[in-house]
């Protein structure tokens, strides 16, 4: 007879090892008072609240807006009705399939959507199949403006210019059932044109609404492969509308 115990802790063991067999991709920026975010909300802040030298142990007071950083956003953010960041499954972030498509050659403008035509060509190109429960990841190529890379912009200029996504993407993801779609820029799908803001459906119809989850403010796309395994946990937040994620991609 087989013992359940064993068996367990052996699985346990083999999926162990296949873990530690991909390549770990941190796609989250650092969190801090410099990190670029929308342009409408404020920066995080930070300040000491003890020091080694005179009390003893270190530690700092945090001051943030839930959607700062690499962030995820609940469906009460859009939708009264929707759930709040506590009340979110702990492992819908977590060991989730993900297809990445990276538009970056579309050097898209700020304010300018990406369409279904340019979602679908780069899907086919990677061979990306979009099943229900997978997060769609959406590579701009935006995160080459953020401070300390070559093409780095002013810091606000990235949370006020952005592409997005035209209506028939939303909807095309949203027919798949997707369980999040993310992106490397401030606002995912809405799109920002010096702080003027157009398309922008998912997140008030096709997205939120449906308990379709939005992820933003990623970093670091371009290194990870097409396809692979997103694994993040978000603040359990009382109330909350969002929460920042430290974010993984598993691939080979």
């Amino acid at each position: 007879m087989t013992n359940p115990t064993a068996s367990a802790e052996v699985a346990l063991t083999e999926i162990g090892s296949l873990v530690r067999g991909l390549r770990i991709h941190d796609v989250t920026p650092t969190l801090g008072p410099d990190t670029p975010v929308f342009f409408l909300n404020p920066a995080p802040q930070v300040r000491p609240f003890s020091r080694h030298a005179t009390e003893g142990a270190a530690a700092n007071t945090w001051e943030f807006h839930e959607h700062s950083g690499a962030h995820v956003d609940a469906p009460f953010h859009f939708d009264p009705e929707g759930q709040t960041i506590d009340e979110l499954p702990v492992d819908v972030l977590f060991f989730r399939p993900y297809k990445k498509y990276d538009l970056s050659e579309f050097d898209l403008a700020p304010g300018e959507p990406a369409t279904l035509e340019q979602i679908i060509r780069i899907g086919e190109r990677d061979h990306l199949t979009l099943d229900e429960g997978d997060i769609a990841l959406v590579d701009f190529g935006y995160d080459k403006y953020l401070p300390g890379t070559p093409d780095e912009r002013d810091p606000s200029w990235w949370g006020r210019n952005q592409p997005g996504l035209s209506e028939e993407a939303c909807e095309y993801f949203a027919a798949a059932r997707v369980v999040a779609v993310g992106s490397d820029t401030a606002a995912c799908d809405l799109a920002l044109a010096d702080g003027q803001m157009s398309a922008g459906t998912g997140h008030g119809q096709h997205f939120l609404p449906n308990g379709i989850l939005i992820i933003e403010g990623l970093r670091g796309l371009n290194a990870a492969p097409a396809t692979g395994l997103f694994a993040a946990l978000p603040l359990k937040l009382a109330g909350g509308t969002a929460s920042p994620l430290r974010v993984v991609l598993l691939g080979q």
